[in-house]
């Protein structure tokens, strides 16, 4: 932007004295490309003076022979940048402005005169800084003026390798400007004592600029001057000597720079603030395995909190030199909850990499790599749309937006159930305490463990505390996007051809559609087949890197997977030993781990499927399931409601047939028949297998969901191979191939859409008891069926069960009082039962559909008053008796086990987490 500045300067009638201070410390690398630029420029310093920092690697030759030694002067190692420069000062004759300049920062002929020229233009403005943009790249901004966080951030305005294209070149006030080409004051420099000694090195320009603005000065940015600028101290690139900062300095600089100059009204907030979050900080290190950054913030919180002296001083000097009020400085600091927007900016990136996972974007502010191609090709448009540029990417974002299409009317309206899927609790708190309560209050009462899916679902609801439901019907209504996302990972190992691997990535999620288990509200089974592909993923991962951290990871996938669907840790079990026979010896460790550590983790909810085997069928929700033919589970159908036309997969079918065929891919096809057959097996038992749960007897037959999508997944990854093996599309005959691949998704999804998800799931009010006997004290009882029938009866507390809850309801064996109790009610009953089952804390009947001669024979009970009904087809009858509550208080132990559990996960996910160590470049170089 040089180019438009004007020749008249009215400054230079009266050319200010300038005192250059360049301050050097190992800086060889950059030294000779400074020194060119330096000897260019239009207007020079008045005077210059040189500090160099115990150098060790010949940057004192080089200063000498460029400046004389005379301009040079030494400062001992472990010098901050303030106290060296203080030291050049005190050698320098007294000029009217100082410019401070870095031995890593190249200037351009007229950065010098781009600072007066608006430094020049009014008496209040006390510090100048350039526009910096990145050395070597020369077109990426860095900084054009700084502020900071209200975490300690600090803090740019400016996008992650944003390139300089003149959108930032109108001079402003700001917060504060970098060392490197600040020009500063004299007169303010010496007002207000330079540099604080207490930052050393970071946060030192921050500081200054906050204080020369509460002194009542400005600062501003000079975008018109430019200067390139390494970063060498706070990249790591410099190399290190004895008496450098230490690695915590940078925070420990940061929370000091906050709390020196927090406002009296905000500094007990900002302490308390900063003490508890950097303690949090610490915590999530360590839980991501970065003990170095961790111990750093350690160091910095007890140099600061421990050291309270040296904060008051701070802040006592300061207010000696403030004119203007916190108050009125505020305004050049971010908003509060920038940090934040900067924390769902790191998710959104996250979530970008999942979607668009071919793609490593390797720009940005701390990139050092240099650009290969010319700098105009940074700014040519792409030629190609978005669905040739980022095809999964558009594929994610359709199937989201076909998600919310499908879903119409369950988003919102009330709760999520229906099917085998209760409700959700009202907070994440319900799910908690679930899982630490001895007693649980459900029914007639249970002490019995909780579900270990509720952990899992207690974490993510912490996150929407008061809509917990939001964790489920995430997982249900988005199954799509969600199974496409982990798939398509797998299919990443397995394909090369992008077109295929995306069109297998959507079959497999629209298989899971086509079984009914959404509508059905099977979150085990919706849950379970999102992680399907990852467990693939990671013993892929295993078989080629073995490993007791991979095969840590296995095992805590298979966890998850099973603690929704217990089935999964058989199938799981199955691949293990695959992986086994293919890797040999060197597998067994991590192998054993992956099979074991689900029983650590699962605990009781284990133990009980391997004492009854038959309940590995048993997945969250309420047990039901639905007699599946041959011709369903071979078509990709468990029966029940909700389930697409079973012909949609008949082009799967046939493509997997004709996989078999081609010669060159035919053991990797055969592999993945063995896959697919193994869940046909498993689908073909499930068809003959029944189980019962602790507080049924009734046999409920097996929904085989899961085994009947591995059986079509199977078939599918056959297709895949055979079809990346010839070359993709292009060849003749495809078209028809490619038409029969499409049937399932196409067709599926097309079904989905016009059905959309509902029957049996719903989104309302629950309608097991009216509200007014949920508002009542004490349980009420419910009764189905007919006298001549048979009766069927539950207890109900409040409105109804939610999910989890269906796994602690009393066992028979703790039932049958009350079964007994329920009988002689209906056929002879007496003031005396009433009395018992008010007992059990029973406060009403109600008969939703009500037989005419049980309505006779309860209007005929001694004692029970009927009541009225919202529906004229049920009926029900209120005790004369206050129900009892119940004094029951259960094991100690169920609390302690939960708790161990929660930790064993905890510790769990740490150890698989990789460490992450800092990388030191000025160690690679020394």
């Amino acid at each position: 932007m040089f180019e438009e500045v004007g020749e008249t300067r009215p400054w230079l009638a009266e050319p200010p004295t300038v005192a250059a201070i360049l301050v050097a410390h190992n800086g060889a690398a950059w030294l000779p490309k400074v020194f060119e630029t330096l000897a260019v420029m239009d207007f020079a310093p008045t005077t210059w003076n040189v500090v160099d920092v115990s150098s060790t690697d010949g940057s004192g030759e080089l200063l000498r022979k460029t400046f004389g030694a005379e301009r040079i002067t030494y400062a001992a190692s472990g010098t901050g940048f303030g106290a060296a420069v203080k030291l050049g000062l005190e050698s320098a004759p007294r000029t009217d402005w100082i410019w401070l300049l870095h031995d890593d920062c190249a200037v351009t002929p007229g950065t010098l005169a781009g600072l007066l020229d608006e430094a020049t233009t009014a008496d209040d403005i006390a510090a100048v800084g350039p526009k910096i943009r990145e050395w070597p790249s020369l077109k990426r901004l860095l900084e054009v003026g700084l502020s900071i966080t209200s975490t300690g951030g600090r803090e740019t305005g400016l996008e992650p390798g944003e390139p300089d294209a003149g959108q930032h070149d109108r001079p402003r006030d700001v917060l504060a400007v970098n060392t490197a080409g600040m020009l500063i004051r004299r007169d303010v420099w010496d007002k207000l004592g330079g540099f604080d000694p207490n930052l050393r090195l970071f946060f030192d320009d921050i500081d200054f600029g906050w204080r020369v603005a509460r002194a009542g000065y400005r600062v501003r940015t000079a975008p018109r001057a430019v200067l390139f600028h390494a970063e060498a101290s706070s990249r790591g690139s410099r190399r290190a000597t004895a008496g450098d900062v230490h690695d915590s300095e940078y925070r420990r600089a940061a929370m000091f720079t906050l709390l020196a100059n927090a406002g009296s009204k905000k500094f007990v907030w900002q302490y308390v603030r900063l003490f508890f979050g950097t303690l949090l900080r610490i915590l999530g290190l360590l839980i991501v395995k970065a003990p170095e950054e961790a111990g750093d913030e350690l160091s910095a919180l007890q140099s600061i909190f421990l050291h309270p002296g040296r904060l008051h001083a701070a802040r006592r000097s300061r207010a000696a030199t403030a004119i203007r009020s916190a108050k009125e400085v505020r305004r050049l600091l971010p908003s509060p909850w920038l940090p934040y927007q900067h924390g769902l900016d790191s998710l959104r990136e996250v979530v970008a990499s999942m979607v668009r996972p071919e793609t490593v974007d390797s720009v940005g502010r701390r990139s050092t790599a240099i650009d290969t191609g010319p700098d105009e090709a940074q700014d040519l448009p792409s030629e190609q749309s978005i669905i040739a540029r980022r095809p999964w990417l558009v594929v994610v974002l359709i199937t989201i937006v076909l998600s919310f299409i499908a879903g119409r009317g369950l988003f919102s309206g009330g709760l999520l159930h229906g099917g085998v899927l209760l409700a959700s609790p009202d907070t994440a708190a319900g799910w908690w305490r679930l899982l630490f309560e001895r007693w649980h209050d459900v029914g007639l009462g249970s002490s019995a463990m909780a579900p270990i899916f509720a952990l899992p679902l207690a974490a993510a609801g912490t996150l929407v505390w008061f809509r917990p439901g939001i964790v489920v019907a995430s997982l249900l209504l988005f199954v799509v996007p969600l199974a496409g996302l982990s798939a398509h990972r797998l299919g990443r190992q397995l394909c090369l051809s992008r077109p295929i691997r995306i069109l297998w990535a959507m079959t497999y999620a629209f298989a899971i559609v086509g079984t009914g288990a959404i509508s059905q509200g099977r979150l085990g089974t919706v849950t379970a087949l999102v992680i399907a592909p990852i467990l693939v993923n990671t013993g892929l991962q295993l078989l080629a890197r073995p490993g007791w951290q991979l095969g840590l990871r296995l095992g805590i996938w298979i966890a998850v997977a099973a603690a929704f669907a217990p089935l999964m840790y058989l199938l799981g079990l199955a691949g293990l030993l695959v992986l086994i026979v293919v890797g040999g010896r060197q597998l067994r460790l991590p192998v054993a781990i992956a099979a074991l550590v689900p029983f650590a983790l699962l605990g009781p909810w284990m133990l009980q499927r391997v004492l009854i085997p038959m309940r590995w069928w048993w997945e969250a929700g309420f047990a039901s399931g639905y007699a599946a033919s041959a011709r369903d589970i071979v078509l990709g159908r468990a029966g029940g409601p909700g389930a697409a036309p079973d012909w949609l997969s008949v082009g799967v079918l046939v493509l997997g047939l004709l996989a078999l065929l081609p010669s060159a891919t035919r053991k990797h096809v055969s592999w993945a028949w063995l896959f697919a057959l193994f869940g046909l097996a498993v689908a073909a038992l499930g068809t003959v297998s029944t189980f019962d749960t602790p507080s049924s007897s009734v046999r409920i037959a097996a929904w085989v969901g899961i085994p009947v999508v591995i059986w079509i997944a199977g078939l599918a990854t056959a297709a895949m191979i055979a079809f990346d093996g010839l070359g993709g599309v292009g060849r003749p005959g495809t078209t028809a191939l490619v038409l029969l691949a499409l049937l399932l998704p196409i067709g599926t999804g097309a079904w989905w859409l016009i059905r959309g998800e509902h029957e049996p799931l719903t989104r309302g009010s629950l309608n097991e008891i009216p509200a007014f006997l949920a508002a009542r004290p004490g349980s009420t009882l419910v009764i189905d069926g007919s006298v001549a029938g048979g009766i069927d009866y539950q207890v109900f507390d409040r409105d109804g069960l939610r999910l989890g809850q269906e796994a602690v309801l009393p066992t028979v064996n703790a039932s049958r009082p009350v079964t007994e109790l329920v009988g002689r009610i209906l056929s002879n009953p007496s003031t005396a039962d009433l009395s018992k089952l008010a007992g059990f804390g029973v406060g009403a009947i109600y008969a939703p559909k009500v037989d005419p001669e049980l309505a006779r024979r309860l209007d005929a009970a001694p004692g029970l008053e009927p009541s009225g009904s919202e529906d004229p087809q049920s009926r029900v009858w209120t005790l004369p008796q206050k129900p009892a509550t119940s004094t029951e208080t259960g094991s100690i132990w169920h609390p302690v086990v939960a708790g161990v559990q929660a930790l064993l996960w905890l510790f769990a996910i740490i150890l698989t987490a990789p460490v992450r160590q800092r990388r030191r470049q000025n160690e690679a170089e020394s």
